[in-house]
């Protein structure tokens, strides 16, 4: 990335390095830091503080050694290794609340208030950390747990009420789509139809996708084997028929590869709402794409 002197004293930043600091790469924070020479301050590369000129720049390979050169550490982007900058705390706060909250309503306004940024700053933030914004991926957390009190509730009604849902209409509205199916087929298990699911590695395991013709039914993320997958499908739509796919559409390979690339700052989360962001991440990808069922195969 960085052209390297044997004293590692510092450098002029080449296109590549140049490019990630005008660009705010955050892929690249811990590859290198930079001195703004008009301040003696040193930054992560995906720092949000105005760019000085490039003639005005030198390149450290470790904020170690910019220490060590007597230049100071940026208080709002916090290059030291391992450390998070304040807006990175907050987006990892606001994960963290909505994971442990979802059986209360949670409003934009409450995770800025624990998050301790602005409505709006905290919306910008999480979704350029996270890809979804905060709604988003409060939706998905609601879908899952729907799901979960479909397959043991009396009703739906009791289902949706329970996982959040204010009315039926709301229910039927909202989670048709997502689900692929109606919540009454959901929580009969499953239509009595075809169900096409397919595999693929991912950074967190393996991954299944399924799919009725109505669109995408399932994304399950797991670190064994694809039998562990499709015994936990199986679970949850015992009366479909399950047919795997040997390959899945284009558009689906590049959602999947797209919602793989994660942020620096989810890797520090535990790999349980890691997977939690990745799949609301692809499940939100794929309805994107809409309800069409592709022949093409080429996965």
């Amino acid at each position: 990335m960085i052209p390297r002197t044997s004293e590692d004293n510092g450098v002029a930043p080449n296109a590549a390095a140049w490019r990630a600091i005008l660009h705010r790469d955050r892929h690249l924070d811990g590859q290198f830091v930079y001195v703004a020479l008009t301040t003696n301050i040193y930054c992560r590369p995906s720092c949000a503080a105005r760019h000085p000129q490039r003639c005005e720049v030198l390149v450290f390979p470790t904020a170690d050694y910019a220490d060590r050169e007597g230049y100071t550490a940026c208080r709002r982007c916090r290059p030291a290794s391992g450390s998070l900058a304040g807006a990175e705390k907050s987006v990892k706060a606001a994960l963290e609340y909505v994971a442990t909250h979802l059986d209360h309503p949670v409003t934009l306004r409450t995770l800025s208030q624990v998050a301790g940024l602005s409505p709006n700053h905290l919306q910008k933030t999480f979704k350029r950390v996270v890809g979804l914004s905060p709604k988003t991926f409060r939706d998905f957390r609601r879908l899952a747990r729907l799901k979960e009190h479909l397959r043991r509730a009396d009703s739906v009604a009791s289902a949706g009420y329970a996982a959040g849902y204010g009315s039926i209409r709301s229910l039927y509205e909202k989670a048709y789509k997502a689900l692929g199916m109606t919540p009454a087929e959901y929580r009969k298990g499953g239509p009595r139809e075809r169900v096409e699911y397919a595999t693929s590695a991912v950074t967190l395991g393996r991954v299944l996708v399924a799919r009725t013709k109505l669109g995408v039914c399932g994304v399950l993320v797991r670190n064994d084997d694809d039998n562990a997958l499709l015994a936990a499908l199986t679970r949850e739509l015992p009366r479909s028929i399950l047919a795997k796919e040997t390959s899945i559409p284009a558009s689906w390979r590049t959602a999947i590869h797209r919602c793989d690339q994660e942020d620096p700052l989810l890797s520090t989360l535990g790999i349980r709402l890691r997977r939690d962001v990745f799949q609301a991440r692809l499940w939100h990808a794929l309805l994107q794409l809409g309800t069409r069922h592709p022949r093409t195969r080429d996965f």
